[in-house]
C-alpha cells in the first residue's frame, strides 16, 4: 500500500511539473541592457568566438608539445616462410673447388622479434621557437575577434530592440486613433439616420477605419517578424515568448540627448585598431619563421631494443635469448640548397607585411572619419527628433480641433480625415525619429569605443 501511495505522489508530481514549468516560461522580460547581455552570453555568433578562443588555447599547447621530449615504441615480428639463400665462393669451404664456383648458404631463423623504445628532443629549432611566439599572438587575435564580435552583437540587438519598441509605439498609436476614429463614425452615422449628417460622411468615416485597420493588422504582423528576429539574435527559444520592458521614451530620458563634446580619440582603445595591431604582430611573425628556416635543427635521440630469433615460434617462453641494442645520438640537419624557393617565401612574407601596415593606417584614417561622420548623423537626428516632436504635437492640435469642428457641423468628413492622416504621419515620423537618435547614438558610442 505504502508503495503505491508513493508511485501515485511521483506520478501528480510528474504530471504537475510541466504545467509549472510553462507557466514560469510565460513571460521573459528583457530590457535592453538584459537582452544584450543574454545574446552576448548564448547567440551562435558569441558561443562561436568564445569556442575560436579555446582553440587558440589548445594550438598553443599542441605548439609546446611539439618541442617536448617524444616517445615511441614498436613492436615488429617477421616470418621467414623460406629463409634468403646467400650465395658464397666454393673456395671458402673448399679449396679444391674451381674458379667461379658457388655455394648457397642460408643465413638467420624462421621467426624473428624486435621491441624499440625510442625517445627524441628537440635541441634546436629556430621555426619553433618562432612558432610558440605566434601561438600567442594567434590567441590575442582570437580574443579581440571575440571583443569585436561581442560590440556587434550588442549592437544588432539594440537596434531590432528599437525597432520592436518602434514597431509597438506606432500600433499603441494606431489602435488610439481606430478608437477614435470608430467612435467618430458611430456618432456621425446616427446623426445620419437621424437626418442631421450626410450619407457621404458616413461613408468617408468607415473608410478611414477600414484603412485604419488594415493597417493595424499589418502593424501586428511587424511586429511579430520583429519579436522572431530579435529572439533568434538573443538565442531564445522561438517558441519562448517575449516581453520588453524597456520603452522609447525610458531609453530617450535614460540617454544623454546632448551631443558629447570633443574629445581626443584615442586609436589604440578601439577595438578595429587592436585586431589590426595583432594581424601586423601575425605577419611580423610570419617573415621571422620563414627567415627562421635558415637555421640549423639539431634533435637528439635515444633508442632502446631488444631482439629475439627462433627457429620456432616461442617467443614468450621462459629461457630465450634477447639480445638488446641500445643508441644514443644526434640529428643535425642544415638547409644548403634549395633553388630558390625559401628566398621567395621570405619576400611573399616581407610584402604581406607590407600590405597589412597599409592596411592598418588605411583603418585608422576610416576610424577618424567615421567619428567625424557619427557626430554628424547624432547632431542631425538630435535636430530632427525635437523638429518631429514640435510637428507631431502641432498635428495632433490640429486633428483635435477638426475632431470639434466635425462634432459641430463645422467641418467635413474629407477634413477631418486629412487631418487625422496628417496626424498619423507626424506621430509615424516623430517615432521614427526618435529610433534614428537612439540608433546614431549607438554608432556614435561605438565609433568613440564606448560602451
Amino acid at each position: 500500500m505504502k508503495k503505491t501511495t508513493l508511485a501515485l505522489v511521483f506520478w501528480l508530481a510528474y504530471c504537475i511539473a510541466p504545467l509549472g514549468g510553462e507557466e514560469a516560461a510565460e513571460a521573459l522580460r528583457f530590457s535592453l541592457r538584459q537582452a544584450q547581455d543574454h545574446a552576448v552570453q548564448f547567440s551562435t555568433e558569441t558561443r562561436n568566438s568564445r569556442i575560436d578562443v579555446a582553440l587558440a588555447r589548445k594550438k598553443i599547447w599542441e605548439t609546446t608539445a611539439s618541442g617536448l621530449p617524444q616517445v615511441n615504441a614498436a613492436l615488429s615480428y617477421r616470418d621467414n616462410l623460406k629463409i634468403p639463400t646467400t650465395l658464397i665462393p666454393a673456395r671458402f669451404l673448399d679449396p679444391d673447388a674451381g674458379e667461379g664456383e658457388f655455394i648457397g648458404l642460408k643465413f638467420g631463423t624462421q621467426h624473428n622479434a624486435t621491441v624499440d623504445v625510442t625517445a627524441s628532443q628537440l635541441v634546436f629549432n629556430g621555426s619553433y621557437i618562432v612558432a610558440l611566439q605566434a601561438s600567442r599572438v594567434y590567441l590575442q587575435l582570437a580574443e579581440n575577434q571575440q571583443e569585436k564580435k561581442e560590440i556587434d552583437v550588442r549592437e544588432t540587438v539594440a537596434n531590432t530592440y528599437h525597432l520592436v519598441l518602434l514597431a509597438e509605439k506606432n500600433r499603441e498609436i494606431l489602435g488610439s486613433s481606430l478608437e477614435n476614429m470608430r467612435e467618430t463614425w458611430r456618432e456621425t452615422d446616427a446623426m445620419h439616420r437621424a437626418g442631421f449628417s450626410e450619407a457621404t460622411a458616413v461613408d468617408q468615416l468607415q473608410l478611414a477605419v477600414s484603412d485604419l485597420e488594415n493597417t493595424l493588422a499589418t502593424t501586428e504582423r511587424q511586429i511579430e517578424t520583429a519579436y522572431r528576429l530579435l529572439k533568434l539574435q538573443m538565442g531564445v527559444d522561438p517558441d519562448r515568448p517575449v516581453a520588453l520592458s524597456d520603452t522609447l521614451a525610458s531609453i530617450l530620458a535614460a540617454m544623454d540627448g546632448e551631443l558629447p563634446p570633443p574629445e581626443r580619440f584615442d586609436l589604440s582603445r578601439h577595438i578595429d585598431f587592436r585586431v589590426m595591431e595583432t594581424q601586423e604582430r601575425s605577419m611580423a611573425m610570419l617573415l621571422k619563421r620563414e627567415k627562421a628556416e635558415y637555421l640549423p635543427t639539431v634533435t637528439a635521440f635515444f633508442s632502446l631494443s631488444q631482439s629475439a630469433m627462433r627457429d620456432r615460434f616461442n617467443f614468450f617462453s621462459a629461457g630465450g635469448d634477447w639480445y638488446p641494442a641500445t643508441i644514443l645520438g644526434l640529428n643535425l640537419s642544415l638547409p644548403v640548397f634549395t633553388s630558390g624557393s625559401r628566398p621567395a617565401r621570405v619576400a611573399q612574407a616581407r610584402l604581406e607585411l607590407e600590405k597589412t601596415r597599409n592596411l592598418k593606417r588605411q583603418v585608422a584614417d576610416s576610424l577618424q572619419l567615421a567619428v567625424s561622420q557619427a557626430r554628424s548623423d547624432f547632431a542631425a537626428a538630435l535636430e530632427r527628433e525635437k523638429n518631429t516632436a514640435k510637428m507631431a504635437a502641432l498635428a495632433q492640435r490640429i486633428f483635435d480641433d477638426t475632431r470639434g469642428k466635425f462634432g459641430q457641423g463645422l467641418a467635413g468628413s474629407m477634413e477631418l480625415t486629412q487631418a487625422h492622416n496628417q496626424y498619423l504621419n507626424a506621430e509615424s515620423a516623430h517615432s521614427q525619429a526618435v529610433v534614428q537618435l537612439l540608433d546614431a547614438r549607438l554608432r556614435l558610442d561605438k565609433a568613440l569605443n564606448r560602451r
